[in-house]
């Protein structure tokens, strides 16, 4: 059975729920948590490749974890849920750092209508041993100097690690669009704790 998504108005009141599949047909309003993961020694994010047959945007790169937040669920509870299902990284609650609410740009394609407000967090790591379910194609590592380049100041292209350490080019077109939540969700994070995070070269 599809799941079902809690809805809202304008004022961010809950309305009701309604099917994935109706909330973005007609562009209702929603929730969803994103996950970014820092490691702990290195200045890297890891980010996920979706699967090749996902619906929407197969192959694309994207945040290491993100879903939607079902009818009835906390933030919390869904983060930790999509993390467990689709990369296979099982924490609790107190590992989740709150990075805040961020509402997201509306988004609209043939098919396809999205407005929601995604709810942010991080995970710091060591070393990563991810589990990847069927969304998921593979885990990557990309320099947070270099999604840096290209979230702020436009760079076209960036290095990013795949397995075996072998890197390959990929074109910020090959990314799936979270305009201005790395701006204004994740950098304030990254410039306090880590005042030299950006330093580092390609």
């Amino acid at each position: 059975m599809q799941e079902r998504l809690d809805i809202y108005n304008e004022a961010w009141q809950r309305i009701g729920t309604a099917p994935r599949d109706e909330v973005h047909e007609k562009g209702l309003l929603h929730r969803v948590v994103h996950c970014w993961i820092l490691e702990n020694q290195q200045p890297v994010f890891w980010f996920q490749q979706r699967a090749h047959t996902k619906k929407d945007f197969p192959d694309y790169f994207d945040l290491a974890c993100g879903g939607h937040v079902d009818a009835g669920e906390t933030p919390q509870q869904a983060m930790l849920r999509e993390l467990g299902e689709e990369i296979g990284l099982h924490v609790t609650e107190k590992d989740l750092i709150p990075l805040g609410a961020y509402r997201a740009p509306d988004f609209r394609m043939p098919g396809y209508y999205d407005r929601e407000m995604s709810y942010v967090f991080m995970i710091r790591v060591d070393e990563p041993a991810f589990e990847l379910g069927d969304e998921v194609q593979r885990m990557v590592r990309v320099r947070a100097e270099n999604f840096y380049q290209m979230e702020v100041n436009g760079r076209e292209t960036i290095p990013v690690e795949m397995e075996n350490a072998k890197h390959i080019s990929v074109s910020r077109t090959r990314w799936c669009c979270h305009d201005g939540e790395f701006q204004a969700m994740v950098l304030p994070y990254l410039s306090k704790k880590n005042s030299d995070i950006f330093s580092v070269e390609d």
